[in-house]
This record gives C-alpha cells, structure tokens and sequence, in this order.
C-alpha cells in the first residue's frame, strides 16, 4: 500500500514511472500544449487529473495547493476554481487517452521482458456478470436475462471480460 501524507497518498512512485517526455509527445501530437503563459500550463493539467483520480475525496484546489502545480505570480498568488475546470476542459480527454496507451505499452513491455513462455506473451482472459441499478435508461442499453420459463431477470445485467497479463 502507498506510503500517506495526511490525506495525500504519495506519488514519487508515479512520477517516476510516468516519463515526462510522454507527456510533452501526447500534447504536441494532439496539439494542446500550451502556447500562451499561464498559471497552470498543460503538461501541470495531466498532473491534475492524474491526482485527481488518487485523491477522489479531496476538492480540486486542495490538491492543486498541496502538489503546488500552479506556477509562481507574485502578482497574484491564487488560482480561481474556475481557471481549474477551464483548464481540465481545455486539455480534453484526448492527451489523456494517449498517455494511457503509451504508459501501458511500455510499461507492458518492461513487465514482460524476460517473463515470455516459449517465446510467447502470458495472459489470462476472465469474466464475471455485474447487476446494474434497474433504471429505464439500463434497461434499454444492457437489456435483461430472459430465463427459460419467459421472465425476464430483475436487474439489466453487464457482462464483464478482463483481460490480464500475468507478468
């Protein structure tokens, strides 16, 4: 389990695995890296929502002030929330969805590398079945068992397939 500071779980570890170089690639190929001079620049955004994800419980600008990814203005020292939700908007989600898929190929790869059987890649596929609440909405995108006597299951089921590498 990671190491906590007050609320704050630490992130060296993921700071360290997260090669900065992936974050500027993501931005200049989706084209969102930051061309004017601001208080929270884009490559300080992807660090904002990769806490986020961390530290759900905590408001946004407890976690903008305590991993302090804002830049220095003397000027005017304190960002607005809404300056952190333009910027989340700003980014978007695709250098987000990039970042995810390169960290996830090398990370892959570095996890596999010396670990193949007989040359190949080890995965294990399972499943399992989810209830979901049973709401018009759920019904009408994952339907419902019908059992063989006509009935139809209670809740709208997902079904659910994982796919893990056993390295």
């Amino acid at each position: 389990m990671a190491r906590t500071i007050g609320h704050y779980p630490e992130l060296s570890a993921l700071s360290r695995s997260i090669d900065v170089s992936w974050i500027a690639q993501v931005l200049a190929s989706t084209g969102r890296t930051s061309v004017r001079k601001r208080k929270l620049p884009a490559e300080q955004v992807i660090w904002l929502v990769i806490a986020l994800a961390l530290y759900r419980h905590q408001s946004i600008p407890e976690v903008v002030a305590h991993l302090d990814l804002t830049l220095p203005d003397e000027v005017n020292p304190d960002i607005a929330k809404s300056a952190l939700t333009q910027a989340r908007q700003r980014l978007g989600r695709a250098p987000l969805a990039q970042l995810f898929a390169l960290s996830a190929s090398c990370w892959d790869e570095r996890h596999q590398s010396g670990k193949a059987w007989r040359g190949l890649a080890r995965y294990a596929v399972d499943g399992s079945t989810l209830r979901t609440s049973d709401s018009v909405e759920n019904r009408t995108h994952f339907g419902g068992q019908a059992h063989s006597e006509g009935l139809v299951s209670s809740y709208p089921q997902v079904r659910l397939l994982i796919l893990t590498a056993l390295a």
